[in-house]
C-alpha cells in the first residue's frame, strides 16, 4: 500500500496485552488506525486495521518488543505518509511528569526508573519509544501520562494511612487510565454535562473508575500501581495487604513469583481458570467462568458506590473501554444493582450500545463514550509546544 507524503502524526498506545496505533493529519483528522491484541498469550497475536480483515500477526508468546518494529515497517509506514511526530501513552509519570513532555535520553531513563510501579505496562511503553527511535530516527517523540489527569485529586485521597514520610518519598495513589478519562471529560459538554458529578468507568483488560466534578478528577479507584481497585482481566484489584504478605510467605519469599501472580495470573483469568477476556468468559458457560463474571460485576458496583460517596452524588455514569463499550450484559447487570441511585435502563438502547442507554426520564443518565486515547495523544502533539 503506497502512502502519500503528507505530514502525519502517529499516536502509539502500548497496553498490557495490546498495541493500538492511529495516524492523524496535522489538522487531527484520523487517516488510519488499528491494533494488535492478545500479545504475550497462548494464542497468536491478532492484527486489526480499520476497514481491513483481521489477520494473525506474529507467534504465540511474542511480546511488544518483538512486534513493534514489524508493525512500524509493515503496517504503519506504508499507511503513514511523512511521519513528523510520534506520541506515546506512558502509564506512569510519577510525581515529576504531570503534562506531556518531549522524550530525550534523560526522559527515557527517568521513565525506566518508574517501571517497578507499573511492571505490566511501563516496559511496553518504553519498547514503543525504542522501536520508534530505531525505525524512525530523528522524529520528535512525546510522552503523555495516564497519571497526569489525576493530579487534581485532593491530597487527602492521594496519600495513604502510613507515616507521611513515605508520601514524601513518592508513595501515593497516582491513579491511571488518565488519557481515557481526559477524552471522557472532553466529551462531557456535548452530553450536556459540562458541569456536574460524573462517574466514568474505563473497563478493558485493565479497569478503573474516576469520579469527576466539573470535568476534573476528584477520586479514582486505582492507586500506587495499576493493581488496585476493580477486578481486571489478569489483575485482582482491591486486595488486603495482609493477603499479599501471606502469598509472599507461601512462595518462600519469592517476590517475583507473587508479582507475576498479581499482574498476570489473577483477576478474571485466575478466578475463571479459562481466560481474562470477557468475551471468552461470556461464551464459556463453566461454573467458574460465571462466578468470575459475578465477582467482576460485584466489585464494579461496589466501586461505583464508593465513587458516588466520594463526589457526593452522581449526575451521570459513563462506560468506556472494550468491556464498557461492548459488553451489554455486564452493563445491564451493574445498572440493575444500581437502581437505588435512580438509573432506569433502556434495554433496547443498551443492547444496541447506543450513546445513551437509559430511558428519557431517568435521572441520572448512563452514557457510552468510545475510548480514544490516541486522539488525546494527537492533540498533545498538535499543541504549539508539542511537535
Amino acid at each position: 500500500m503506497a502512502a502519500d507524503e503528507s505530514p502525519r502524526l502517529l499516536a502509539l498506545n502500548c497496553g498490557s496485552s495490546s498495541i493500538k496505533f492511529a495516524l492523524f493529519t496535522l489538522g487531527l483528522k484520523k487517516t488510519a488506525s488499528g491494533m494488535i491484541e492478545a500479545i504475550g498469550g497462548r494464542e497468536a497475536p491478532r492484527l486489526r486495521v480499520a476497514g481491513e480483515e483481521t489477520e494473525t500477526f506474529g507467534d504465540p508468546g511474542q511480546g511488544h518488543a518483538d512486534l513493534l518494529p514489524r508493525l512500524i515497517d509493515e503496517v504503519i509506514v506504508p499507511r503513514g505518509g511523512l511521519i513528523t511526530g510520534v506520541g506515546h501513552r506512558v502509564v506512569h509519570g510519577g510525581e515529576d511528569f504531570d503534562a506531556p513532555v518531549r522524550i530525550d535520553q534523560t526522559t527515557r531513563q527517568a521513565l525506566a526508573r518508574l517501571s517497578p510501579l507499573a511492571p505490566a505496562h511501563q516496559p511496553h511503553n518504553l519498547a514503543g519509544i525504542d522501536a520508534v527511535s530505531q525505525k524512525l530516527p530523528g522524529v520528535t517523540q512525546i510522552a503523555c501520562f495516564d497519571t497526569a489527569f489525576h493530579a487534581t485529586v485532593p491530597r487527602v485521597r492521594r496519600e495513604m494511612a502510613l507515616p507521611r514520610a513515605y508520601a514524601r518519598k513518592g508513595l501515593l495513589r497516582y491513579g491511571f487510565h488518565g488519557l481515557s478519562y481526559q477524552h471522557v471529560a472532553a466529551s462531557l459538554p456535548s452530553l450536556g454535562l459540562a458541569e456536574g458529578r460524573v462517574i466514568a468507568c474505563h473497563l478493558g483488560n485493565g479497569a478503573s473508575i474516576c469520579g469527576l466534578i466539573n470535568g476534573r478528577s476528584s477520586w479514582t479507584s486505582m492507586g500506587f500501581t495499576p493493581l488496585d481497585g476493580l477486578m481486571m482481566g489478569q489483575r485482582p484489584g482491591r486486595l488486603d495487604p495482609g493477603a499479599v504478605l501471606w502469598l509472599i510467605e507461601q512462595q518462600g519469599g519469592d517476590i517475583a513469583a507473587v508479582n507475576t501472580l498479581l499482574n498476570k495470573n489473577s483477576g478474571l483469568a485466575g478466578v475463571s481458570g479459562v481466560s481474562g477476556d470477557m468475551r471468552v468468559l461470556m461464551e464459556s458457560g463453566t461454573d467458574d467462568a460465571r462466578f468470575a463474571i459475578d465477582m467482576y460485576v460485584d466489585r464494579l458496583v461496589e466501586e461505583i458506590g464508593s465513587a458516588a460517596a466520594a463526589i457526593n452524588g452522581c449526575d451521570a455514569l459513563v462506560f468506556s473501554g472494550g468491556v464498557g463499550e461492548n459488553a451489554s450484559a455486564i452493563r445491564a447487570m451493574a445498572i440493575e444493582r444500581l437502581k437505588w441511585l435512580g438509573f432506569d435502563l433502556d434495554p433496547d438502547a443498551n443492547l444496541a450500545s447506543a450513546q445513551c442507554i437509559t430511558r428519557h426520564a431517568s435521572r441520572p443518565k448512563v452514557f457510552i463514550v468510545r475510548a480514544d486515547e490516541e486522539l488525546v495523544i494527537a492533540r498533545a502533539m498538535a499543541e504549539p509546544d508539542g511537535v
